[in-house]
């Protein structure tokens, strides 16, 4: 990314409705350039442009961070299989006391307990884990389609 590929990025994350017009116009340059630069970032997975839900609106639902503890010679592995689970935001491969870190939003306290004890500790390599549930999140936005999952627009 140069520097004119970032105040895009900036622009966008600002505000995710802004035109390419409008952001060629802010930029001082062609709305065609913003057109390729964008479809460019977006093609190439350097940035997404999605709707983002603050997590507070929605207090009913648990935000936890889930340390797990993994056979090391199947990290990669248990880590993509993680990342892939329902109720996962994002995981993380990390250097500590854990191997991994994985973070969850479950829209209800039975819907955690299924996670940790149904869904993570079935995944082979996954020895131990340990759950904490985030209180109070301060500015943190989530993914419409992670909050909103496709199975809860229909209730």
């Amino acid at each position: 990314m140069d520097a004119t590929d970032v105040r895009i990025a900036h622009h966008l994350g600002v505000d995710g409705r802004v035109s390419n017009r409008e952001l060629a116009r802010r930029l001082g340059i062609s709305e065609g350039s913003v057109r390729q630069r964008l479809g460019r970032l977006i093609a190439q997975g350097v940035v997404r442009i999605t709707a983002q839900a603050n997590l507070e609106s929605q207090p009913d639902s648990f935000l936890a961070i889930v340390a797990v503890k993994i056979d090391g010679r199947q990290l990669t592995d248990c880590a993509r299989r993680i990342a892939k689970l329902p109720s996962v935001l994002t995981t993380m491969i990390v250097t500590g006391r854990h191997d991994l870190m994985a973070v969850i939003l479950a829209p209800s306290r039975r819907t955690l307990v299924d996670f940790v004890t149904n869904e993570l500790s079935t995944i082979p390599g996954v020895m131990d884990s340990e759950t904490s549930i985030v209180l109070k999140s301060l500015d943190f936005w989530v993914d419409v389609a992670k909050m909103f999952p496709k199975e809860r627009m229909h209730e």
